[in-house]
């Protein structure tokens, strides 16, 4: 049986009788280790082929290196005793190649590519929490990290490299792992870092500006996200029928489509899941639910209307698996909220916490929006503003603030070399009615003294950490888990009831 490396130059056309011992591929010298094979690419930003002598040094076995002549590609010339292999065009058949090297995983696997601006890590991991509940072993790959909900591995970009995605797929297919949602990003997909074949099912959650550095226009930005889709019939893309981009792709889609809605009836498609009615609660939320293979009555512990769309994409791929709806709605109800996206904490008699990432104008506005919906009394909102970044969101953050909550609490957010007390006058600057501001720079004080004065039908949003666990003071990082501290605030509450 060939070994790796025979294979990935199989795949190349590349004949070398050479047998060598390799082990991982690597397209970062500074990641090499000893026996290493690195792929020496010529990026936007960098070319691979002059960090050669440096991966050779750390003790790399083989160098495949981008040439930029097609006649070239196959040659083979040494460097200190080390093949470098001449290859046309690696950065476009990388992502390939590097699936060859690892002897294709993604065919043992179901993968699931979510897209779109907003949503993605939240369906992503709603997918895997559902697919656990219904007997899978499923793994995420994303923002929060690698691997299976409760072990997740820390990763560089949201959509890895072609060297590093296969490489995480060999490991999942050796984990006993049948299943990968995972993130999809524009600029993964821009990079052809990721291939729309690798998908079984394919989601697209909505489009809004963003990103527009780096893709020009919204008609270029939409472009790369419908690059996700395949258009093989063996492909299932689901889409979200109320997104207006969407709307448009939907009549030249050329695979199976299942439609998802939380706001109008899309039975008119052939594959459809939608929600017919909606109840938002403290607790979190009831849905009448309507496919094309029967009705759901589902029960979820999700805040803010939207995770109901979230939820109905997750769905939507459970019912295109062609799981039974009771064992869905089963399922369902036994999902938690995701890490640090309106994740919420409370105790007997006490107020409820909500801890979410926003830390932007317009998350935080959504994310007031959504514990609005759930609370009966009042409303409180603890934020800061990043030091070192964008100081024109600081007063838009205030404003935001002071339409949407009754209580607001001013305090750090990695102030980084920034003063503080800067950070916060910036965001004061957008507050009207000072009065209804404490402004507590010790970020866990602010949080502790806040759940002390809420009352309990009163609801606290918790916004900008999320899922971190660090706040960045001057040129230093220092441990800081917000969900730690709710968590054992509301545990101290619990055990003075007893």
């Amino acid at each position: 049986m060939p070994n790796a490396l025979s294979r990935l130059l199989s795949a190349a056309n590349i004949a070398f009788d050479k047998q060598i011992e390799s082990r991982q591929l690597v397209n970062d010298s500074r990641e090499i280790k000893t026996g290493d094979v690195f792929c020496a690419v010529i990026g936007s930003a960098s070319n691979g082929n002059l960090f050669i002598s440096a991966a050779i040094e750390k003790g790399c076995s083989v160098v495949l290196s981008q040439c930029q002549q097609q006649e070239q590609h196959g040659n083979v010339r040494e460097e200190q005793g080390v093949p470098v292999i001449s290859m046309y065009q690696l950065d476009q058949s990388l992502a390939d190649l590097a699936l060859w090297y690892y002897d294709n995983p993604q065919k043992k696997l179901n993968i699931f590519g979510v897209t779109g601006t907003n949503g993605k890590t939240s369906v992503s991991q709603l997918i895997a929490q559902l697919l656990e509940q219904l007997g899978k072993k499923a793994a995420v790959i994303g923002t929060t990290g690698a691997g299976r909900l409760n072990a997740l591995t820390p990763i560089a970009n949201t959509t890895p490299g072609p060297t590093e995605l296969a490489q995480l797929f060999a490991q999942f297919v050796e984990q006993g792992i049948t299943d990968v949602a995972m993130e999809v990003s524009s600029h993964a997909l821009e990079q052809k870092r990721v291939d729309a074949s690798l998908f079984d099912i394919a989601v697209f959650t909505n489009l809004s500006r963003d990103h527009l550095d780096y893709h020009g226009t919204m008609e270029n930005y939409a472009a790369e996200k419908f690059k996700v889709f395949s258009g093989q019939q063996k492909q299932v893309a689901i889409l979200n029928a109320d997104d207006a981009q969407a709307k448009q792709w939907l009549p030249v889609m050329t695979q199976p489509v299942c439609l998802f809605s939380c706001k109008q009836d899309v039975s008119d498609n052939r594959y459809f899941v939608y929600a017919k009615e909606v109840s938002l609660t403290r607790q979190g939320m009831s849905l009448s639910i309507v496919t094309h293979k029967g009705p759901l009555t589902i029960s979820a512990q999700l805040i803010g209307a939207f995770n109901v769309e979230n939820l109905l994409a997750a769905i939507a791929v459970a019912v295109m698996q062609e799981y039974r709806l009771t064992d869905i709605e089963q399922a369902v109800a036994a999902i938690t909220p995701i890490t640090g996206r309106m994740e919420t904490f409370s105790a007997p008699g006490e107020t409820t916490a909500v801890v979410d990432y926003a830390h932007t104008p317009d998350a935080l506005e959504n994310a007031l929006s959504a514990c609005r919906q759930h609370c009966a009394g009042s409303l409180w909102v603890v934020f800061g503003c990043g030091g070192d970044r964008d100081k024109g969101k600081r007063p838009l953050m205030g404003q935001v603030a002071e339409k949407g909550a009754d209580n607001i609490v001013v305090t750090n957010d990695n102030p980084r070399t920034e003063t503080p007390e800067n950070i916060a006058s910036d965001i004061l600057a957008g507050i009207e009615n000072k009065q209804r501001v404490q402004v507590l720079l010790d970020r866990q004080r602010a949080v502790l003294s806040t759940l002390q004065q809420a009352k309990s039908d009163d609801m606290v949003l918790l916004a900008g950490k999320g899922h971190e666990d660090y706040v960045i003071v001057g040129e230093d990082t220092i441990y800081y888990n917000e969900r730690e501290v709710v968590s054992n605030f509301f545990s101290t509450k619990k055990e003075g009831m007893q």
